[in-house]
């Protein structure tokens, strides 16, 4: 969505601080669109996706790590690294391929799998 690519513009001018208050926010928008209520924290909002089956415990840990950096960049004045930066992006491109692509496929190849005899 539009979140990812204002990460990805601040991504490409090596503002980081922004790049990482995108990956934060891009992580928020998406569990909303998971059926995560908007008006939680986020440590409410990663239980939430626990709760729903969405996320795992090792997971949730991870996407964690995602928000701490994205709230410290936002502040406490924190600017990342780019290899950190880089972390902080693959965290959340996959939290998104696996929410929103792979469950796409995982269904259809679930589906066309044929039962055991």
């Amino acid at each position: 969505g539009q979140r990812l690519s204002e990460m990805y513009a601040a991504l490409n001018n090596d503002l980081r601080v922004l790049a990482a208050i995108g990956a934060r926010t891009a992580f928020d928008r998406a569990s909303e669109f998971l059926g995560v209520a908007a008006s939680l924290n986020f440590n409410e909002k990663l239980n939430d996706l626990v709760k729903k089956g969405k996320i795992g415990q090792d997971e949730r840990e991870t996407l964690k790590v995602l928000v701490d950096a994205g709230s410290a960049a936002a502040h406490r004045g924190w600017r990342p690294k780019p290899e950190e930066l880089n972390t902080m992006t693959d965290i959340v491109e996959a939290f998104l391929y696996r929410a929103f692509i792979l469950g796409d496929g995982i269904q259809t190849l679930k589906t066309a799998v044929p039962p055991k005899p």
